[in-house]
């Protein structure tokens, strides 16, 4: 199976209108460059209103080049503003809180971290895929292995790390600063992987 792509924005990046300006070239350039399945806004300690900034500049850039828009939390900011869905918390009860608001037709991911507990009754919740992160690549297959519900890998995936979480069988690659700061510019990077994830499906 093919993996594929998701992109976390760099969240020092979108505090205030000059870094946001900035980087909407970069992100631009990325979406551009291959295929990417969906991109995961990252708000960690960003203030709401430069949230909603790099929503408005970036949601209709990622979604025009066929990739969902998901939003770290915030979910009824996401339904206001147009994104596919949410990454919330592995806690059943917000999941199905989430899913009250949102409806059936918004993507609802959760982070479990290294936690197949966690994975397991965010799945059970409802949710629409479980983010692992890569430090536990015994997790990561495990869930490949015996559940349905997608899984997207996280976490200090490199492009030179990426062929080894890759053929740990999740079904998506989330990664953020070796794009954004890829040397040859994140489209390079973006091309990379594409070909990466195709070799590894022949």
């Amino acid at each position: 199976m093919r993996p594929r792509l998701c992109l976390i924005t760099p969240p020092e990046r979108l505090s205030g209108g000059v870094s946001l300006e900035r980087f909407v070239g970069s992100f631009d350039l990325a979406l551009s460059a291959g295929d990417v399945a969906s991109v995961l806004l990252s708000t960690r300690a960003a203030r709401a209103e430069d949230v909603e900034r790099a929503i408005q500049a970036l949601r209709p850039i990622a979604q025009d080049a066929g990739a969902a828009f998901l939003l770290e939390n915030h979910g009824g900011l996401a339904r206001r503003l147009s994104c596919d869905g949410v990454q919330t918390l592995p806690d059943p009860g917000a999941i199905k809180q989430v899913r009250v608001q949102l409806g059936d037709d918004m993507i609802i991911g959760a982070d479990c971290g290294t936690s197949r507990h966690s994975a397991m009754v965010a799945g059970e919740a409802g949710c629409d895929y479980v983010a692992l992160h890569s430090s536990e690549p015994g997790t990561i297959s495990w869930w490949g292995e015996m559940m349905e519900i997608p899984c997207i890998a996280y976490g200090g995936i490199t492009l030179e790390k990426a062929p080894m979480v890759a053929a740990l069988g999740a079904d998506f690659l989330a990664i953020g600063e070796a794009v954004w700061n890829h040397p040859g510019g994140p489209d390079e990077a973006v091309e990379a992987l594409n070909e990466l994830f195709s070799n590894l499906s022949h």
